[in-house]
Order: structure tokens, then sequence, then C-alpha cells
């Protein structure tokens, strides 16, 4: 009897390892064109986007999405290039979007990047006291 629920405690041990490794989908990063499609795919969503207004931004994103991807590939060592890299491609990612926008879009859009932002600019300071 006791080698019986040894013998399930110890199924349901690896069953469930065998599970968790399956998830890996989860755990791999997606391609530039797959983020790129979930990131117009919301905007669509939050800007309420007409289809020819979401190829346009979908065009857009994914060109500073190569550009961003490309920089981080050759600058794993310095953030700081990084940073500025990536600052001035989101403003010129910024202006062109502007173009395709209508104003009450492209107001929600600069919101929810203030709202990014002041997000982002907290990382890895932990708990405040």
């Amino acid at each position: 009897m006791k080698s019986k629920v040894f013998l399930l405690v110890l199924m349901c041990l690896f069953s469930g390892m065998i599970y968790a490794q399956d998830g890996g989908q989860r755990g791999q990063r997606l391609s530039v064109e797959e983020r790129v499609k979930a990131q117009t795919d919301r905007m669509k969503k939050d800007f309420e986007l007409t289809d020819v207004q979401y190829d346009s931004v979908k065009k857009i994103n994914l060109k500073y999405a190569k550009k961003a991807d490309e920089a981080r590939k050759n600058n794993r060592e310095n953030t700081e290039q990084n940073r500025e890299i990536f600052r001035k491609n989101q403003e010129e990612q910024s202006k062109e979007l502007k173009a395709i926008l209508t104003e009450t879009q492209y107001k929600k859009y600069e919101e929810q990047l203030k709202a990014r932002r002041e997000r982002g600019g907290n990382r890895g300071q932990g708990p405040r006291n």
C-alpha cells in the first residue's frame, strides 16, 4: 500500500515537471513581427484605428521595432547609448504616427506614452520607505 502511494506521489511530481516544461512557448521571446502585431492590435483597440490606419501604424511600428532590435543586438554593453537611440526612435515614431492618427487618437497615444515613461522611471528602485 505504501509503495502504491509513493508511486502515485512520484507520478504527480513528474507530471507536474513535464507540464511546467511543456509551457516553454511562454518563455520564448516573440519575433519582432509578432511583437509588432500584438502592439498594433492593442493600438487598434485602444485608439479605435480604421483598417487603413492599422496598416500604416503597423508599418511604422515594424520599422522602429527593427531599429530597436538592431540597436539592442549591436550595443549590448552600452545601455546609455541604447537609451539615446531608443529615445530618438520614439520621437521619430511619434512624429510619423501623428500624421496618421486623428487629434483625439494622438492625444490618447501621448497619454499612454507618458504613463509608460512614469512606470518605467521607477524600475529597479524597489519599494520606498
